[in-house]
C-alpha cells in the first residue's frame, strides 16, 4: 500500500463538543411535544450523563430521537454541524487537517455523532472518508437505536484494518489524532500518533509511550458543557 492516511477524531481532537450535545439539540428542536419533552429531559440529565458508562450514555443519547422523522434528522443534523460544531473547531486542528491534505494523505473523520452531523463537518473540511453512526429508521422515522457496527468511544482495531484495506492506505505509515483516553486504541494502531489536548488518561498514556502532544488554543465562546 503506497497511500497513507490521517485519522481524526471529531470529538475531543477537533471539537470539544461531545456527541450527546448534538442529540440534545435535535431532540429539543423537534416539532411535537413528545420530542420536545424528551429533549428537555435529556438536557436535565446532561451533567449526570458525563459520569455514566459510555455505552449507557450512548444508548440514552440517541434514544431521545425516537420518532423523529428522517428529514428532520437530516435538516437539524446539518444545522447543528454548521451553527455549533464548526465554530468550535480549534484553529490548530484545522491547520493539521490542511497539512495532512497537502501531504497527500487520505483524510478520515471518525465520529460518535450521527451521519448528518459528521458528514456536514467532513464536507466543510474536505475529508475523504467519514465514519460515523447511522440511526435505525422504521417507516421514515428514527427508532432511537443505532445501526451496527456502532462507532463508540473506542475504535475496534479490526474495523480500522478493514477501513485501511478498503481505501488502500498503510496504517503503519499513517497518523492519527485523538484527545480522550479511549482514543488510545486508535493512536496505537498507527505509526504516527498524536494526542490533542488529551484528558488525564490519554496524557498519561502519551507520556508513557512518548507520543507527541499538541495543546491548542480555545475557540472564543466554545464550550463542551
Amino acid at each position: 500500500m503506497d497511500r497513507t492516511a490521517a485519522l481524526f477524531r471529531l470529538e475531543h481532537a477537533l471539537s470539544p463538543l461531545p456527541a450527546w450535545r448534538g442529540a440534545l439539540f435535535l431532540a429539543g428542536s423537534a416539532p411535537g411535544m413528545r420530542q420536545r419533552l424528551r429533549g428537555l429531559a435529556g438536557l436535565a440529565l446532561s451533567r449526570p450523563m458525563v459520569g455514566l458508562d459510555p455505552t449507557a450514555t450512548r444508548d440514552l443519547t440517541w434514544a431521545m430521537l425516537k420518532d423523529l422523522s428522517e428529514d428532520r434528522v437530516e435538516v437539524l443534523g446539518r444545522d447543528w454541524a454548521v451553527d455549533h460544531v464548526l465554530p468550535t473547531l480549534r484553529p490548530e486542528a484545522r491547520r493539521l487537517v490542511d497539512d495532512c491534505r497537502s501531504q497527500g494523505r487520505v483524510l478520515v473523520l471518525l465520529s460518535e455523532s450521527i451521519t448528518p452531523i459528521a458528514a456536514a463537518v467532513g464536507a466543510a473540511l474536505g475529508f475523504d472518508v467519514v465514519v460515523s453512526n447511522t440511526l435505525t429508521l422504521r417507516d421514515g422515522a428514527a427508532t432511537g437505536a443505532l445501526e451496527p457496527p456502532v462507532v463508540g468511544p473506542e475504535i475496534d482495531p479490526r474495523r480500522l484494518r478493514a477501513l485501511a484495506a478498503a481505501h488502500g492506505f498503510d496504517l503503519a505509515r499513517s497518523c492519527a489524532y485523538g484527545g480522550a483516553g479511549a482514543d488510545g486504541l486508535l493512536l496505537s494502531s498507527v505509526g504516527l500518533p498524536c494526542a490533542v489536548d488529551p484528558d488525564r488518561a490519554l496524557a498519561r498514556v502519551a507520556r508513557d509511550l512518548d507520543w507527541p502532544v499538541l495543546h491548542t488554543s480555545p475557540v472564543d465562546g466554545a464550550s463542551n458543557r
